[in-house]
């Protein structure tokens, strides 16, 4: 591992990172000086790639905001991004020079260039040295003594701690952690606790916690304040500081004291003022809105340096740090990392070489995320930059039981059945329904509620579809009719008994142009409200019902590591209800069909026959195939033997997955059961 293999990485990457995409123009309306355009779903052309080729990769996001857009016809011109409406696939233009694109005309937009400050703290002759050799410390569980900065975190105000959680406190006393937090295990709430636990106990000592999206440093940061609130430790709480103008001001009422502010009633205003959003179709008041706000969050930005240099806790997006790296390092002399711990918060999305990038700002780290769930962004099919840059931290973490790595086995989301599926098949079955959650009626009640005729008891529903995907030509992406109009005459259902809301229902699907065609089969329906989503935009949330819909399993982007962290995040949004539609190419998937065989073994009502007693028997494996059987702690049903009888497959009924097992071995057993010598 060098430091030209990552600056070859970045290198690769920059190169693989189109500067600009030229999206297709559907239609224009022009209100006032503004222009609304709305985008055909999905079609684009990114520089450097044929055309198309980017589609189902470079999607239109609110990271848009503030960007250039620039258009060669009707006649050149250019304007600047006042506003995007991921949903309706629909830009707001401001100061336009010129008419924008009509219908099937380009228009271009120039993104932020993320990768830039990341690539320039690479080619820091000093920074880079220290970057690379905090890589070593990613592998190896290192204890702190009292006078390197360790310290031992009992959590006794959190009595309402689970044992995993309380374990976790011990991270303290790690140069390099990781909080493995699998989904709806409380990781945000128990790195509260340790962060509050920590500045506590460690009264001079300086924390840099970090997130990759602003809601999730929201998030973070109201945690570290709720346990230090509920932990009686009222007096470090002003010292908790949320640095960056785009915080989502309603969650901060009641806080205030969180954000850098010179006028105390600053945060109550932008509160207010975001509360107050206009809609799209008032374009000169949006405009009005968004001047107004970008005032109130620069009032906020001037004060964050300031603060910056006396705060105990600064919480940032790990962008921003990195933008700022420079102000981070002048924190402290030159020789002397400025803060005692850096924590990585959703680190599992956090590329290596930026969290490396970073570490040498603190003496010890901490990464809190899910390794089994969405990964980094990588564009460039380069291997350095996979290694790199499509990598997280967790890819390093030390191996075995080790004190360095605490996972986090109880969760309070999931209905028993789903929250079994998720742990089968993908955390190797150590996630379980915690204890306090099976213990509360009013937990199992809300989610015990019949939809149409699943009954309030079943949790799992494979809805067969007889239609295969296809690739959309129009829409530039695989689309499925057939499961389209099922989940929206599925969603019109739920809604006209009464029984449900719209916003508890949400549906998935991996594909932008399956998410379209769900859309307008709803909006025929007349049905609004109800939240349609490709998985990766759904990280982090949950529902009390989740539809989803694959709708090609034969993609290969559905194959693979990436797609079962995929799989993973859309299954475990769902509370109550998990409902899947499927085809019989969508079956053969690796991993739906794990599921399909799951759910199929999982009503076998038959005796599971001793392996050994069949293996007796000459005409072994054969004998076998079709029944179910007991092999040592497996249970499962034979699926099939090979030709020569030497080697026999077996389909765990708790996991789905089809296990090789070896002839020879279990006729030994069975030998060697009956005093055979």
């Amino acid at each position: 591992m060098s430091l030209a293999e990552i600056r070859a990485a970045l290198d690769a990457e920059l190169q693989a990172t189109p500067e600009y995409y030229d999206f297709k123009v559907l239609r224009r309306e022009r209100e006032g000086a503004l222009w609304r355009v709305t985008l055909q779903p999905g079609y684009v052309y990114a520089e450097g790639q044929r055309p198309g080729a980017a589609a189902s990769q470079a999607l239109l996001d609110d990271s848009l905001d503030g960007a250039s857009a620039w258009w060669g016809a009707p006649q050149k011109g250019g304007a600047s991004v006042l506003a995007v409406d991921v949903e309706e696939d629909r830009l707001v233009l401001q100061q336009a020079s010129s008419p924008p694109p009509g219908p099937d005309q380009l228009i271009r937009l120039y993104p932020p260039r993320f990768l830039a400050p990341l690539a320039e703290a690479w080619w820091d002759a000093d920074w880079s040295a220290r970057a690379l050799a905090a890589l070593p410390a990613l592998s190896q569980a290192e204890r702190l003594d009292d006078a390197a900065g360790g310290v031992d975190l009992g959590g006794d105000p959190f009595r309402w701690l689970r044992p995993a959680q309380r374990r976790a406190l011990a991270l303290a006393r790690q140069r390099c952690g990781f909080l493995w937090g699998p989904p709806g295990t409380g990781k945000t709430t128990t790195l509260g606790v340790l962060l509050a636990e920590y500045l506590d106990r460690r009264p001079q000592a300086r924390v840099l916690l970090l997130s990759t999206t602003n809601a999730a440093v929201d998030l973070a940061t109201l945690a570290v304040d709720k346990a230090l609130q509920r932990g009686r430790r009222e007096r470090w709480r002003p010292a908790v500081q949320r640095l960056g103008s785009r915080v989502q001001a309603a969650a901060y009422v009641g806080r205030e004291h969180l954000l850098p502010r010179q006028d105390p009633a600053a945060i109550a205003r932008l509160a207010r003022a975001e509360a107050a959003r206009p809609g799209t179709r008032d374009l000169a008041a949006l405009a009005d809105w968004s001047a107004q706000v970008a005032a109130l969050r620069e009032a906020l930005r001037a004060a964050s340096l300031q603060v910056l240099r006396h705060c105990r806790l600064a919480a940032m997006t790990t962008s921003r740090a990195t933008f700022t790296l420079k102000t981070l390092r002048d924190l402290a002399p030159a020789d002397a990392p400025p803060f005692d711990l850096v924590v990585f918060d959703e680190a599992s999305q956090v590329g290596l070489a930026q969290a490396l990038a970073l570490m040498p700002l603190g003496r010890a780290w901490l990464f809190a995320g899910d390794p089994g769930q969405l990964g980094p962004v990588q564009r460039s099919p380069d291997r350095q930059a996979a290694r790199w840059l499509g990598r997280s931290a967790f890819s390093l973490m030390p191996r075995g039981a080790t004190a360095a790595v605490q996972r986090l086995d109880e969760q309070s989301r999931m209905a028993a059945p789903i929250g079994d599926l998720v742990s089968e098949l993908f955390y190797e079955g150590e996630l379980r329904v915690a204890d306090d959650a099976r213990a509360s009626p009013a937990w199992s009640a809300q989610r015990r509620r019949a939809l149409g005729d699943l009954d309030a008891h079943t949790h799992l529903q494979i809805c067969p579809v007889g239609q295969d995907g296809a690739w959309s030509a129009r829409e530039r992406g695989p689309q499925r009719r057939e499961s389209a109009e099922a989940i929206a005459e599925r969603v019109a259902q739920a809604l006209a008994c009464g029984d449900w809301q719209a916003d508890e229902l949400v549906v998935l699907t991996p594909f932008r142009a399956q998410r379209t065609l769900i859309r307008q089969c709803l909006q025929a329906r007349g049905i609004g409200g109800v939240k349609v989503s490709t998985v990766h935009r759904a990280q982090g949330s949950e529902a009390p019902v989740l539809l989803f819909d694959p709708v090609d399993g034969r993609q290969p982007f559905l194959q693979g590591e990436a797609a079962e962290r995929l799989f993973n995040v859309a299954f475990s949004r769902a509370q109550a209800k998990l409902l899947i539609w499927m085809s019989p190419s969508d079956a053969d998937n690796p991993l739906l069909a794990r599921v399909l065989q799951r759910l199929r073994l999982a009503g076998d009502a038959r005796e599971a026959v001793p392996l050994e007693r069949l293996a007796g028997a000459p005409d072994f494996p054969a004998n076998a195939v079709g029944r179910r059987v007991a092999a040592g702690r497996l249970r499962g049903e034979v699926s099939r033997s090979s030709a020569d009888g030497r080697q026999f497959w077996l389909v765990d009924e708790r996991s789905g997955a089809e296990r090789l097992c070896d002839s020879a071995f279990w006729r030994q057993r069975a030998g060697a059961g009956r005093g055979v010598a």
